[in-house]
C-alpha cells in the first residue's frame, strides 16, 4: 500500500498513536477477567494447528505469539486485540485518504473508532479484531492493484486474502464482491478475461489449503458449523426490525441513519453511481448488509456479523459528507449531524472503558453486560480447594472448561462430555478415553446431569454448590468427584 506508513505521520497518526497507547494501559490496569471465548481461543493456542473446531487458526497463532513473549495472562491475550483493531482503524484513515484525501480518511477513521462495538473490540481478544485488519487491507490492496494493473499488486491482494480466510470464514464474502465489483464496473471488466485476478485467488487458496485439508481430515466440522448460521430456525416477523436495531446500536444510531441516507442517495442519483470509488465502497458495505438482511426474517443474526462490512461504509459516509456537492445549507446541516454522531459515538466509547472501572454508577441492565467478564477466578480458586492432586477437569460446557484452563493453578488441560458429535475443540482433541482409571472433578448445572453421567464413574461425591450473583445474574455450578473414570457413552471416541 503506497504511503501508508508516511500518511500516519499526521494528526490521524496522533490519534491513533495516543488511542492504542490508551487500550494498552486500559488492558494492563484494569483486571478485567477474560470471557468465556477469549479463555477458549486461548486454549487453542496451546496446541497450534492447521484448523479448529469452528473456526481457521489465525487468532490462536496470534494469541499464541503474544502469550509467548508476555506470558498467559489477561494482558497477554488481549494486547493483539489492540494492535490489530488500532492499525484496522489506520487502514480505514488510508483507504478514505487514499481514494478522496485525508480530511475524509480522519473522519471516517473517527467515525470507525466511535461505538460500543468498536470499543469492545479495542480490547477484547475475538476473531473479530484481526478480521477487521484483513478485510480493511484487502479493501486498500484492491483498488491498489486495479488502478495499477501490476501482478505484483495482486499477489499482495492475494496474500491479504488468504491471511483473511485464515483468520473467519467472512472473508468469502470478500472474494465473491471483489468479482462482482470487477464484473459490475466496465472499466475494470477487461480484468476478469486477464490472469490477474485468478493469481490473486491462487495465493489465497494456497495460503487457505492447509485449513482445507485439516478440515477435510476432521468430516468438515468447521464448514458444517457455518453452515448452521445460515440454517432457517423458523419464521420471524420482526427479526428485520431487530436487525436493524441492533446495528444501529453498535455503530450509534445517527451514523446508521446517515449510511442508510448516504446509501439511499447513491441509488437514486445517477451521477453518484458513475463515480468509480463511490460504486467501489458501496459494493463493499451496502451491498453485503442488502443481502445479510434478509437473512434475519429466518434466524438471529449476530449483531457483530456485518461489522466489517462498515469498513468502506464509513468512507463512503465521511466522503459524501464532507465532499458531496450540496446546497450550503444542507451542507452544513449533515455535517453537524455527522460530528454529532461521532462526538456520540466517542461518548458511548469512553462511557464503555468506564463501565469496569466504575460499574456501581451504572444502571443494573448497564452493569450486566460485565456478567461474562466476572467470577472465573473465583469460580477456579473454589474448584482448585476441592482439588486433588492429578485430578482431572470435566465439565459440561466449553465455557467452563476453557475459564478452568485458565484460571486454575498449572492451566490443566480440561475436558468436556461426548454428546455423539463434536460440539466444540474439547470433542475433536483426544478424549476422555485415554483417561480411564483416573479420578475427576465434575462441574455440571443440575443434579439430573449427575445422574446422567454417573454411569462413567465407579462412584460419584457430591462436594458442594458455588453460587455467585454477578451484576444481577445468578452463575451456579454443582461440584462432583468421580471415582475411576471407566467406559461409559460420554468419554468420546476411542484413542488412535
Amino acid at each position: 500500500m503506497k504511503g501508508f506508513f508516511s500518511s500516519l505521520y499526521s494528526a490521524a497518526g496522533l490519534i491513533l498513536l495516543a488511542l492504542l497507547a490508551a487500550r494498552l494501559t486500559f488492558i494492563q490496569q484494569i483486571g478485567l477477567e477474560l470471557s468465556p471465548d477469549e479463555a477458549y481461543y486461548w486454549d487453542w493456542s496451546r496446541t497450534l494447528a492447521w484448523g479448529y473446531y469452528s473456526k481457521p487458526p489465525l487468532v490462536a497463532w496470534l494469541i499464541h505469539l503474544f502469550t509467548l513473549k508476555l506470558g498467559h495472562t489477561e494482558y497477554g491475550v488481549r494486547v493483539p486485540a489492540a494492535l490489530c483493531h488500532t492499525f484496522y482503524l489506520a487502514l480505514v484513515y488510508y483507504l478514505g485518504q487514499r481514494l478522496f484525501d485525508r480530511k475524509v480518511g480522519l473522519w471516517a477513521a473517527l467515525a470507525a473508532a466511535a461505538g460500543p462495538l468498536s470499543a469492545i473490540y479495542g480490547f477484547v481478544m475475538t476473531i473479530d479484531p484481526p478480521l477487521f485488519a484483513f478485510w480493511t487491507a484487502a479493501l486498500c490492496f484492491t483498488w491498489q492493484a486495479v488502478e495499477t494493473k501490476k501482478s505484483f499488486d495482486f499477489l499482495k491482494l492475494g496474500l491479504v486474502l488468504g491471511l483473511g480466510l485464515l483468520t473467519k470464514q467472512t472473508m468469502l464474502a470478500f472474494v465473491v464482491l471483489l468479482f462482482f465489483w470487477l464484473w459490475w464496473t466496465p472499466e475494470n471488466r477487461a480484468l476478469l478475461r486477464g490472469p490477474k485476478p485468478y493469481l490473486a485467488l491462487l495465493v489465497a487458496f494456497v495460503l487457505f489449503l492447509p485449513n482445507l485439508w485439516w478440515n477435510a481430515s476432521h468430516s468438515w466440522v468447521t464448514f458444517r458449523h457455518t453452515e448452521e448460521h445460515f440454517q432457517g430456525e423458523g419464521l420471524f416477523l420482526l427479526g428485520p426490525a431487530k436487525f436493524l436495531l441492533e446495528q444501529a446500536g453498535v455503530i450509534t444510531p445517527i451514523i446508521f441513519l446517515l449510511l442508510l441516507y448516504v446509501f439511499l442517495l447513491f441509488l437514486t442519483r445517477p451521477k453518484l453511481r458513475e463515480n468509480p470509488k463511490l460504486r467501489f465502497l458501496f459494493v463493499f458495505s451496502a451491498l453485503p448488509l442488502t443481502l445479510v438482511f434478509p437473512l434475519s426474517f429466518f434466524r438471529e443474526v449476530n449483531a457483530n456479523w456485518p461489522h466489517p462490512f462498515y469498513a468502506s461504509g464509513f468512507v463512503f459516509l465521511s466522503a459524501l459528507i464532507l465532499r458531496g456537492n450540496w446546497p450550503s445549507q444542507k451542507r452544513l446541516f449533515l455535517r453537524r449531524v455527522f460530528l454529532l454522531g461521532v462526538l456520540l459515538g466517542m461518548f458511548i466509547m469512553v462511557t464503555v472503558y468506564q463501565l469496569p472501572r466504575t460499574p456501581e454508577k451504572f444502571p443494573p441492565k448497564i452493569q450486566r453486560l460485565l456478567y461474562k467478564f466476572k467470577g472465573w477466578k473465583d469460580l477456579a480458586h473454589w474448584v482448585a480447594f476441592h482439588q486433588k492432586r492429578e485430578e482431572i477437569i470435566i465439565a459440561l460446557r466449553r465455557d467452563y472448561a476453557a475459564e478452568m484452563a485458565f484460571y486454575l493453578p498449572g492451566k490443566p488441560r480440561p475436558y468436556t462430555f461426548w454428546e455423539g458429535h463434536p460440539r466444540n475443540q474439547y470433542d475433536l482433541w483426544d478424549g476422555l478415553s485415554g483417561r480411564l482409571g483416573e479420578d475427576a472433578l465434575v462441574l455440571l448445572k443440575k443434579p439430573t446431569q449427575a445422574r446422567r453421567y454417573s454411569v462413567c464413574f465407579q462412584k460419584m461425591e457430591y462436594l458442594g454448590e458455588w453460587k455467585r450473583i454477578i451484576y444481577g445474574k445468578t452463575r451456579r455450578i454443582l461440584l462432583y468427584r468421580g471415582k475411576r473414570l471407566q467406559k461409559c457413552p460420554y468419554i468420546g471416541p476411542q484413542d488412535g
